[in-house]
């Protein structure tokens, strides 16, 4: 382990910085966010936490490692060294691309939909996910219907996308539930929907402790 006491310690120059990632246990509850401390190709992730306890991941084993960059897959890895403020982790086998989109957390703001016959309707979201929305709404949609939906949660302001229902159930006393999926979404509006649902879950995680 002589790698992990030299780029903990004084980090060679060639060990840039690869971009911060999500520590998950096996059911996907959050653990901790760090950033990697070592280029790519090697055997083992080096993660400096930047959020989180070493004790609590150290005490997972198995554990999800989910980086920000789409073009890095998030890995199944287990812990096989640790530091007081970083973890080596031996990935284990890739899990694809479905554990970022389909990483999804319970949030709660107030927006707008868009129908294709015009206007705007009111809704109160369940969750968000970099795959889709869940929310209530006075108006029972149809599975198959494709709309606009607002969210409004990026660090560069409101962003409009394009969903297509997928799970609908009525309920005229809270407001007619709603799941979809986000379709046609460019590059940059993925990368700002991937950065709002890691920045919310790290704040959730933050206010339970």
């Amino acid at each position: 382990m002589a790698l992990f006491g030299k780029l903990l310690g004084r980090r060679p120059a060639e060990a840039a910085e690869q971009g911060v990632y999500l520590l998950m246990d096996s059911s996907s509850k959050l653990l901790a966010r760090g950033r990697r401390m070592d280029a790519p190709g090697r055997k083992n992730i080096y993660i400096k936490l930047i959020d989180g306890n070493v004790k609590t991941v150290v005490d997972a084993g198995v554990i999800q490692a989910v980086p920000q960059e789409k073009s890095l897959p998030p890995q199944m890895t287990r812990v096989v060294n640790f530091r007081p403020d970083a973890v080596a982790l031996e990935p284990m086998r890739d899990l694809g691309a479905d554990v970022r989109r389909n990483f999804r957390v319970p949030v709660e703001f107030d927006s707008f939909v868009y129908p294709p016959a015009g206007g705007q309707v009111a809704i109160r979201s369940v969750d968000l996910s970099c795959g889709g929305v869940a929310f209530h709404s006075p108006r029972l949609f149809t599975v198959g219907d494709v709309f606009e939906v607002v969210i409004p949660m990026t660090s560069e302001g409101p962003v409009i996308l394009t969903c297509q229902t997928l799970r609908v159930r009525p309920d005229p006393v809270s407001g007619n539930f709603c799941a979809c999926k986000f379709i046609d979404m460019i590059n940059d509006e993925e990368s700002f929907l991937r950065e709002a649902v890691f920045a919310i879950q790290i704040r959730a995680a933050k206010y339970r402790k």
